[in-house]
């Protein structure tokens, strides 16, 4: 009788962590980040970031020297459609984002990139 006892509570004890399992939330996906370092005082100091968050729906740009340049953040979805996020207010707080990823259409690659006297990016990488 007692094995009887014991093969009830650990059949009840499966259960109840399956039951949690099953209920338990989706791990988010992860967040990429890209960062443009060369500005400022002998090129040493970041110059920015950017990168891709919520899921690979999501692209910010921020642009973090006092140095009158800009910075963006390029992207290209699944399907091949192209397009990029300037960070709005300079290296003043706050960053700039847009969302033109889905689910069913995520973000595929990012780049981060200041602007000199052209485009100085990263190479392109995976969301």
């Amino acid at each position: 009788m007692p094995n009887r006892h014991l093969s009830t509570v650990a059949a009840a004890a499966l259960l109840a962590f399956a039951g949690t399992v099953a209920v338990a939330p989706a791990a988010s996906a992860h967040d990429a980040v890209g960062e443009v370092y060369g500005c400022l005082y002998q090129g040493q100091f970041r110059c920015g970031y950017g990168g891709v968050t919520n899921g690979h729906t999501r692209v910010y740009s921020c642009d973090t020297a006092s140095d009158g340049y800009g910075f963006r953040t390029e992207y290209r979805l699944r399907n091949g459609a192209t397009g990029g996020v300037d960070d709005a207010n300079g290296s003043s707080s706050g960053c700039s984002a847009i969302t033109p990823g889905t689910a069913a259409n995520p973000v595929a690659k990012f780049r981060a990139c200041q602007k000199q006297n052209a485009w100085w990016c990263t190479d392109w990488l995976t969301a």
